[in-house]
């Protein structure tokens, strides 16, 4: 990446806003990177809600580019602010077109070739931001939405329900010692309670929740000691929430990126707020969530098992919240 004098890629744990300024700067060259690279900047964008809200609107930006922009031609007025904003970035302009008068036409960006792409294109933060305010400044002064592309923009249905459901989910983890241990979740959508069991060599806890009263009850199952509060034991689901999910797709908070493939079915891939990628099926289930994901074919699953299960065939016994006979008042030991 020398051609284009970028200065390195932070490295993990790295803070500030000049490691999200560098960051922000690779993010739009990610098509060229190799895979180190990506990788680096994938363990940013995971820990950095702002550097994810900027990748999430870069792949937006392309979407909508790749979807087709309605094929309008400009006025002059558009290409007179264009030029004005590239010349008071004091960004060259090619010859050719400056010869022969040829006009700008942002519906129809050039082709763009991975194999090198000019200093000038990505040297400079403040150039980018200057065209992409002067592109949208010309769209907006003509009358054309970039999100007005005349296609179907993508909802969720609104007789869509998950809450006869339970979300069984499995994840593998690596403790501070390096001890590995697995975590099996049971999220019960309708009743808005969770079961969820973490196990790992001498560890058995058990915490059951009401998500409505915010009561968690921990169990230790080999050693018959019960906790309240127990918290810390209990796992993320937010990704989860339909009603979340459908105000946050209607806001732009959540982004539909693409249709994809995921272990052999079709699936919708949508960016969160945090960064991560909601995979459903056609039917606009859970599949999975994605971490590290910076184009198409990337990412990580976050669990190795995800599927929806009819209420009716989860035991009654698993949203229990009375603490066993058997068991003592206590604390629980740590959370590896």
């Amino acid at each position: 990446m020398s051609e284009y004098n970028l200065p390195p890629i932070p490295q993990p744990g790295e803070t500030g806003p000049q490691v999200c300024e560098i960051v922000r700067l690779y993010l739009a060259i990610m098509d060229d990177l190799a895979p180190q690279q990506t990788a680096l900047l994938s363990e940013h964008v995971n820990t950095c809600p702002d550097c994810a809200a900027t990748l999430q609107q870069l792949q937006q930006t392309t979407h909508l580019v790749a979807s087709g922009l309605a094929q309008t031609t400009p006025s002059p007025r558009v290409d007179r602010a264009i030029m004005a904003a590239l010349a008071s970035s004091n960004m060259p302009v090619g010859a050719s077109a400056q010869r022969s008068g040829a006009r700008i036409n942002p519906s129809r960006p050039a082709p763009i070739h991975r194999s090198r792409r000019p200093a000038w294109l990505v040297g400079s933060l403040a150039t980018a931001a200057v065209l992409v305010v002067a592109l949208f400044t010309a769209l907006f002064m003509n009358g054309l939405s970039p999100v007005s592309t005349g296609r179907h923009t993508f909802s969720l249905p609104q007789s869509l329900s998950w809450s006869s459901y339970v979300l069984y989910h499995s994840e593998t983890g690596t403790g501070k010692n390096g001890t590995r241990y697995n975590v099996y979740t049971y999220d019960n959508l309708g009743m808005h309670m969770m079961h969820v069991e973490t196990v790992g060599g001498s560890l058995d806890v058990v915490a059951v929740a009401d998500e409505k009263s915010g009561e968690v009850l921990g169990m230790d199952m080999k050693n018959h000691v019960a906790q309240w509060g127990a918290d810390q034991w209990m796992v993320d689901d937010s990704a989860f929430d339909l009603e979340q999910l459908r105000h946050d797709l209607a806001t732009n908070s959540a982004i539909y990126l693409n249709k994809d493939t995921f272990q052999g079915q079709p699936v919708y891939c949508i960016r969160l707020k945090n960064g991560l990628v909601l995979l459903l099926n056609m039917q606009y289930q859970p599949v999975n969530v994605l971490q590290g994901v910076t184009g198409p074919g990337t990412g990580k699953p976050m669990y190795q098992s995800l599927k929806l299960m009819p209420s009716s065939q989860v035991p009654g016994d698993m949203w229990n919240m009375s603490v066993p006979a058997n068991f003592h008042m206590g604390t629980l030991p740590p959370k590896p």
